[in-house]
């Protein structure tokens, strides 16, 4: 039997080849301009004849792209040094008669589309992150015709190599096929469909519409399982919280991956005491062997605590080959290895190879370079500017090589970057406000700062700066556990309490919950500064305020049984400005732009109890898109909120190729539960919780079991209610706000919040 598109008529069954990357050796450039650049201006042939399992371009060999629920085939990946991306596919179309056909052509990256060795259409998508479309018109014969693609793109730090096509019309009448030897696609078929069909039982258990076509494999908590091929159901050893099943079929690994959050465990500190606390965070850094790179935190720790591991050195040397190559995010340990030099732990080899590395790094955009370095995101502009200061300071008169500086011109320059740098944050704010990824980073660059500006006034409002961040995020905690709308967020979004802004506060307070984050090993290793003493309060007492970071606006209300914190989008002195086309140039948040990685609003009513609402910047879960499924969105809508209750519009426009919203809600965790059609309810303690929304709330799962509601439609309005009390009583007073949309205005009316996008 052939596979179909899907509702929406995607063609999402091809064979591929897997990227193909080179080295780019060209010009230096700015990032669009490399984009461009690396595109191959001539349109070569299509892959003709390709078949399961043998070779094609670039001498791969053709597998089957198993999608799962993904409308895209998607080779999207992370990038530390500058790539040229190549990527093939492959499938037959079926047309039940011969015509012409509206469809449309999607890709990340310059993509290429052929029928049957014709040329149809080039899709010049070469701007960073975001699907483009092209409409195209498929002359079909009837029965099967030969669909080929191709995807040049450059891989640089986060990149999505992708392309999609989608059938406008009559897509139910297609039908797709395999090419290859049909005992070997029949059997990929079955048991691509048998794993679509996987759903969890109970927490102890997963089960299947159907056996398996053969014994699969559970990977679970570290242990592996035989599901045999008899039963529909296989009964779990542990109650894992991730799982994934596979097989094998046509000699090709397929699998799914699940999550039960029901059964993940919140770790609770044992220590009574902050000293405590810290002395055993840093013992459990300090004791971990790591590798590599991120090693180099383990290694900090272990110095300040007055050890040593015989693998210090090799992670040493490791990093520095690693830094050396330029690549993406190399900032980061040397930020670590140049603190390390400061001390007095290492061995006199160690620091002769991280004085090579140092005076040979590129510090900055006016050095020679062609590399995937990142200078300009809030975090990566300290850590560069402190490692040139901190470095300069190290070997004031040694000629760094790539510069032709001298140490101590680099060291005042850097010196004076940090310096303006630190007056714009004390001015204006964060950019990665809260951002549970990478406020540490953050913190670890101002505490280089902190312990070697050599500059009291430096000093002083780099600690002032720090105290703000640890205050903020004490404040967004509720039960424990600290969470808030995010300027940069991950899928760690699911997880607050496992955060590495969560980190920071189980370091310096046993009111926390624990979590782990190797950064944390700068403030162990920081004698300057001492986190602020009222934490435990601040996480503890109620808010109700509306303050600013840079150009959002942020509310928090937290009471003893819930918190709701959310950014008004547009702020604001946001509102009479002209709307302007879709573009991530600007950190503005305008109704109807393109979002990235923002975290518009979390409502939570214990550390395992969270609520939100996004619109998928990524079409399933685990994407390395940014927007992804749960974290950020694909387009911004408008958002308010007034207290207790909040209320947002989406407004995606057609060419967005996700159309659905989506919320994150964990029924699980409840103490009561009420999903209908366009209302949910909930209780946990005292705590209540509602959801209304436009469109009918369906509960699905891609990855996370059971925790999303879908909202299908590209025009849906949304509304959050938090209270206290009793259910039923809360149900009513929701009911009475009475919450209607008018779709030809796209306007809200409710009490007490009404607007129009």
């Amino acid at each position: 039997m052939p596979f179909a598109p899907d509702a929406t008529g995607y063609i999402r069954h091809w064979l591929v080849i897997p990227e193909h990357t080179a080295a780019y050796e060209g010009e230096p450039g700015s990032d669009p301009e490399l984009r461009k650049r690396i595109i191959d201006p001539k349109v070569g042939p299509a892959p003709i004849g390709a078949t399961l399992a043998t070779q094609g371009p670039y001498d791969h060999t053709w597998t089957f792209y198993d999608p799962g629920q993904n409308i895209f085939v998607e080779q999207s990946s992370f990038w530390h040094n500058l790539s040229v991306l190549n990527t093939f596919g492959v499938t037959h179309l079926i047309a039940l008669e011969a015509g012409t056909f509206k469809a449309r052509f999607w890709s990340c990256g310059a993509g290429d589309l052929w029928i049957d060795g014709n040329h149809v259409a080039r899709n010049h998508a070469v701007r960073y992150m975001y699907p483009d479309p092209v409409n195209v018109t498929l002359d079909l014969k009837k029965g099967p015709n030969e669909l080929s693609a191709r995807v040049q793109a450059l891989g640089v730090r986060d990149t999505r190599l992708l392309f999609g096509l989608q059938i406008l019309d009559q897509p139910e009448s297609f039908s797709v096929r395999l090419p290859g030897p049909e005992d070997l696609t029949e059997s990929l078929k079955e048991a691509s469909g048998w794993l679509d069909s996987l759903h969890i039982v109970s927490p102890g258990c997963i089960g299947a519409i159907t056996p398996p076509p053969i014994d699969a494999t559970i990977s679970a908590s570290g242990q592996e399982l035989v599901w045999p091929a008899r039963s529909n159901r296989c009964d779990l050893p542990t109650a894992p919280y991730q799982i994934e099943v596979s097989l094998i079929a046509a000699s090709q690994k397929l699998s799914r991956r699940l999550e039960i959050p029901s059964n993940r465990q919140i770790v609770v500190t044992s220590s009574t005491s902050v000293e405590a606390a810290r002395t055993d965070y840093t013992a459990s850094l300090a004791s971990k062997p790591g590798k590599g790179r991120s090693g180099v935190m383990n290694v900090l720790a272990r110095h300040t605590t007055g050890q040593r591991s015989d693998s210090d050195t090799s992670i040493i040397e490791d990093a520095c080959d690693w830094i050396d190559d330029r690549p993406d995010c190399a900032d980061f340990p040397l930020s670590v290895l140049l603190r390390l030099c400061k001390g007095t732990t290492l061995t006199e080899d160690e620091r002769k190879r991280i004085h090579q590395t140092a005076i040979g790094f590129r510090y900055w955009h006016d050095e020679p370079g062609n590399d995937a370095l990142c200078f300009d995101s809030e975090n990566h502009s300290l850590l560069f500017h402190g490692c040139q200061m901190v470095a300069g300071d190290l070997y004031p008169d040694e000629t760094f090589t790539n510069s032709g500086r001298t140490g101590a011109e680099q060291a005042q320059i850097g010196r004076e970057r940090c310096s303006a740098w630190l007056d714009q944050k004390e001015k204006e704010g964060f950019h990665e406000f809260l951002s549970s990824t990478y406020i540490p980073l953050t913190v670890g660059a101002l505490l280089n700062i902190v312990d070697f500006a050599d500059n009291q006034a430096m000093t002083d409002e780099a600690c002032a700066l720090i105290d703000r961040l640890y205050t903020v995020i004490a404040e967004h905690a509720f039960d424990g556990v600290t969470v808030g709308p995010q300027g940069r967020v991950y899928r760690n979004v699911l997880i607050p309490d496992a955060s590495g802004t969560q980190a920071m506060l189980a370091y310096t307070t046993p009111q926390a919950v624990s979590a782990s984050n190797d950064w944390i090993s700068f403030l162990a290793a920081s004698n300057t500064y001492a986190p602020p003493e009222n934490l435990s309060d601040l996480m503890s007492t109620p808010v109700s305020k509306t303050y600013s970071e840079v150009s959002v606006e942020i509310t928090l209300e937290k009471t003893p049984d819930y918190l709701l914190t959310s950014l008004k989008v547009p702020a604001s002195w946001q509102e009479n400005q002209t709307r302007v086309d879709p573009a991530f140039a600007t950190k503005e948040l305008i109704p109807g732009r393109q979002g990235y990685q923002q975290h518009l609003w979390h409502a939570t009513l214990a550390r395992d109890c969270h609520v939100f609402v996004n619109h998928p910047g990524a079409t399933f879960d685990f994407s390395s898109s940014r927007p992804g499924f749960w974290y950020g969105n694909g387009f911004l809508p408008r958002l308010s909120q007034d207290g207790s209750v909040l209320a947002q519009i989406f407004n995606t426009p057609d060419d967005h190729p996700i159309p659905f919203t989506h919320a994150h809600w964990p029924g699980d965790t409840l103490d009561e539960s009420e999903v209908t059609d366009h209302w949910v309810f909930g209780r946990k303690g005292n705590g209540c919780i509602a959801l209304w929304c436009t469109a009918p709330l369906l509960v699905r799962t891609e990855v996370l079991t059971n925790h999303e509601l879908r909202a299908e439609g590209r025009q849906v309005a949304w509304m959050c209610f938090c209270g206290s009390g009793v259910l039923a009583s809360f149900k009513s007073e929701c009911l009475a706000a009475s919450p209607a949309f008018d779709a030809s205005t796209c306007a809200l009316t409710s009490k007490p919040i009404s607007f129009a996008f």
